[in-house]
């Protein structure tokens, strides 16, 4: 004759087993809805009161100029030292400004994002004009960079821990990299 297993149900091992898979997807959304509502949405950040459409349309003014002016950017970074040269390539201008804000944003973290003020430096050996500057400390994996003369023109680009990276006005032909 067969056997019969004579334990009750709850000291078996499969009706647990199949307890749990349903039980761990539950734990899991709960964990994800209170990350949802712990955290807010950082990839958006504005940083007055002007609104979204205001300054999405001084960037894009600011971009059309670069463009209008034939600017480009090489930006060189060295992680280690911390040091940053911006060389620009276009059209000639005499009246530089002495600095340049250069904007490292990270792609998912707002408290990541940084500023670095570039001094006017001498222009390299091809006469181009240079600025250089110095961030404390930056993390690797991919990074937005804008280099900008105030609300004047605006350069954008891709950092990915290369030395250099190129940056050219938005809806520029490239792909951003040197």
């Amino acid at each position: 004759m067969d056997e019969l297993d004579s334990k009750p149900w709850y000291r078996q091992f499969w009706p647990w087993f199949l307890i749990c898979l349903p039980g761990a997807a539950v734990v899991a959304s709960l964990y994800t809805l209170s990350l949802a509502v712990r955290t807010s949405d950082s990839l958006v950040v504005v940083a007055d009161d002007e609104g979204v459409d205001v300054v999405t349309e001084r960037n894009l003014a600011a971009e059309r100029r670069a463009k209008s002016l034939g600017l480009e950017a090489l930006i060189a970074i060295d992680p280690g030292s911390g040091a940053v040269n911006a060389t620009l390539i276009g059209t000639a201008t005499a009246d530089w400004p002495d600095t340049l804000e250069l904007l490292f944003s990270h792609p998912a973290f707002a408290d990541r994002d940084q500023r670095v003020t570039l001094a006017k430096a001498p222009p390299d050996a091809d006469g181009n004009p240079t600025w250089s500057g110095h961030v404390l400390s930056i993390a690797g994996g991919r990074w937005y960079l804008v280099l900008r003369s105030g609300d004047d023109w605006r350069l954008n680009g891709v950092w990915s821990g290369k030395p250099t990276v190129r940056l050219i006005p938005a809806g520029a032909s490239g792909d951003g990299d040197a």
